[in-house]
């Protein structure tokens, strides 16, 4: 299945399909991507990832681990979408500009501008979001 990159809105906004493939992105490593972030000049889109504590704790419970419960976990956080959108243009920008840089590079702009899409109407209803990781 492989490891998606997806948004997660604070409110449902109507109309809006959020779904994003976000695998092109879940595949690439996380040094690499942070050093793709950094060449671009835009923060990491790691650094906007977060979970409700309480979905991690069952996640880690549902995996076998031992949780102990959402207290051990940090408070899920939740950004601007304007925050996003400098990220995902930026980098969408430079990889468009080096598009040999990474192997399926076509495949990660994809992603990209499909989370420029979703986060473009949030940013129109002013709703804060935050990035979720699928395994």
């Amino acid at each position: 299945m492989g490891t998606a990159i997806y948004v997660v809105a604070k409110k449902k906004v109507k109309g809006l399909d959020a779904f994003v493939n976000g695998k092109a992105v879940g595949r690439i490593d996380d040094a690499l991507l942070e050093k793709l972030c950094t060449d671009a000049g835009v923060e990491s889109l790691m650094s906007f990832v977060s979970q409700d504590p309480d979905e991690l704790s069952e996640f880690l419970e549902d995996e076998g681990m031992e949780s102990e419960g959402e207290e051990g976990f940090p408070a899920e956080e939740w950004f601007t979408p304007e925050q996003g959108l400098v990220a995902v243009r930026g980098l969408s920008a430079y990889l468009g500009a080096n598009p040999d840089i990474i192997p399926d590079c076509a495949a990660v702009v994809e992603d990209l501008n499909e989370y420029e899409a979703v986060l473009s109407i949030l940013a129109e209803k002013k709703i804060h979001w935050h990035f979720a990781v699928d395994f």
